[in-house]
């Protein structure tokens, strides 16, 4: 659950040069086996909710990279970050521990 849990939240890192900031914004991630939602706050904290549970961590944009860092494992992960407008998606195989699609949708 957690591997799951951190990998939803990496899912979000999408390749691109856009650097606007996560803050306020929510996503709805779909894998082969889960669906969740991810919502980034303005002080740098994230939270992921499943419907077998919730996960937070923190986060950091600097220059266009977005960092992650899992609250219960301290483990960090950064990628270039893509800022999406409400209603649009993205599928990405960068974060799927697997290699799978993942589909990335902004909700708010």
């Amino acid at each position: 659950m957690k591997t799951i849990l951190f990998g939803a939240a990496s899912a979000l890192l999408l390749a691109a040069t856009a650097f606007a900031s996560p803050a306020g914004q929510v996503f709805e991630v779909t894998e082969t086996h889960a669906e969740y939602t991810v919502a980034f706050d303005a002080e740098g904290g994230y939270l992921i909710e499943t419907g077998e549970g919730a996960a937070t961590g923190s986060w950091t944009l600097e220059e266009g990279v977005l960092c992650l860092t899992a609250a219960d494992t301290g483990q960090t992960r950064c990628a270039p970050w893509s800022d999406l407008d409400v209603g649009q998606s993205d599928i990405t195989t960068d974060w799927a521990e697997d290699g799978s699609a993942i589909t990335i949708t902004r909700i708010e």
